[in-house]
């Protein structure tokens, strides 16, 4: 498989375990370096390291709903044994309760190729406000 292939592989089966709960999935496609750094749109939504990591997804994973990505476009940069990946696309979350939102949802991720294996160690994803420009 092409590495740029196999990175968006890598990045999308990272996704599909947060929606599923997966906290073991999670786990195992994050780098174990003591800096690996998770950070989402709300203030206490972030890790830095293994046991926060690990802490936050099981919460994460306790919690009411899903949230997806439906993703529109996407870059990938593969550099060696680093590569970075730029999504944009479309949120939903479900809050389990009956209300379901669709927002707009960015990404960026750095992968490190560990034993044959792309794995996360920075993850950013964010909801952009909409602002105009005159």
């Amino acid at each position: 498989m092409d590495p740029a292939d196999a990175v968006w592989t890598a990045f999308l089966d990272l996704d599909r375990a947060f929606a599923a709960g997966d906290i073991d999935g999670v786990i195992g496609r994050f780098t174990q370096d003591p800096d690996l750094t998770l950070w989402r749109s709300a203030e206490a939504e972030h890790a830095v390291g293994p046991e926060e990591l690990r802490s936050f997804v099981t919460w994460m994973a306790g919690l009411a709903g899903s949230f997806t990505i439906d993703y529109s476009e996407h870059r990938v940069t593969v550099d060696g044994a680093v590569a970075w990946v730029n999504a944009a696309g479309t949120a939903t979350w479900d809050d389990g309760a009956g209300q379901v939102k669709q927002m707009p949802h960015r990404v960026t991720a750095v992968f490190r190729l560990v034993a044959g294996a792309w794995r996360c160690h920075t993850r950013n994803g964010s909801q952009p406000r909409v602002v105009k420009f005159s």
